[in-house]
């Protein structure tokens, strides 16, 4: 019995071995491999996009912005500076005789006449700012030292303050770029002057130096008050930010009715 069973068993184990063999040899179905290649693609895919093989049109260039141009001042200035552009109003160019043909003076410059005109509405106007605003300054906001001296300023009063700083620095900004302009444009022109030639004056070395002298001088008469002007912006620029600072301790230290200051005064000496 024992002998007879030992062939049955090889030849089961033979046959398992065969099947074995040919399912290692049989290739597999196709959704397993591309199931594999999927994985692969994956794992190989680069970590940046491809670039797409059309062609982008390229973004032109942008345009050059130009810079923005000078908001003409308002107010009483606005009006003065209008009306002396009305009567100045002349599309020609002014032209002095130079030694390479005609020197053309800058077309900012429309004749002393309109210059000097212009020149008198801004003195008037820097004049007006150091009369209107200069009692801002004489509060001394940033010389106070200590909360007796603030929660005596009285709430009104400040904020009256704090709003006329507000319209000074509107008006002098105003003020600032119109004389920035002017006094570029007499510049310019005395630049140009330098480059002119008289031959038919004897005295054309003189009158090249006055015309010169002219244009400065009147560029002087302004340029002190202006001058004057910008200190007081300045000082005026410290007390508004003082004035913020005092109305943020005037509302946390000060008392309603400061009759009652004393009186804890004496408590505390009592």
């Amino acid at each position: 019995m024992i002998g007879k069973r030992a062939p049955v068993r090889s030849s089961a184990l033979w046959a398992v071995s065969l099947a074995i063999v040919a399912l290692l040899y049989t290739p597999a179905s196709p959704g397993f491999w591309s199931g594999v290649g999927w994985a692969q693609d994956r794992r190989e895919a680069p970590r940046h996009p491809k670039t797409p093989t059309t062609s982008q049109p390229a973004s032109p260039d942008p345009a050059p912005v130009a810079p923005p141009a000078r908001e003409p001042a308002g107010g009483v200035l606005g009006t003065a500076l209008a009306s002396c552009d009305k009567e100045s109003e002349s599309s020609e160019a002014l032209t002095l005789p130079g030694a390479k043909g005609e020197v053309k003076l800058d077309r900012c410059y429309r004749g002393r006449d309109h210059l000097v005109c212009s020149f008198n509405a801004l003195l008037k106007e820097a004049k007006s700012l150091i009369d209107d605003y200069g009692k801002i300054v004489e509060a001394h906001y940033p010389e106070v030292s200590n909360v007796g001296g603030i929660c005596g300023i009285k709430p009104d009063a400040l904020a009256t303050d704090l709003q006329n700083a507000t319209d000074f620095t509107n008006r002098f900004k105003g003020l600032k770029a119109e004389y920035d302009a002017r006094s570029n444009c007499a510049t310019k022109i005395g630049q140009s002057l330098k480059d002119v030639t008289l031959p038919d004056m004897a005295q054309a070395p003189a009158i090249l130096k006055s015309m010169i002298d002219a244009v400065e001088g009147d560029v002087k008469s302004v340029s002190v008050v202006q001058a004057k002007v910008v200190e007081l912006a300045e000082k005026i620029d410290s007390s508004q930010k003082a004035m913020t600072t005092v109305r943020k301790i005037h509302r946390t230290m000060c008392l309603k009715d400061q009759r009652a200051v004393p009186q804890a005064e004496d408590r505390a000496r009592q």
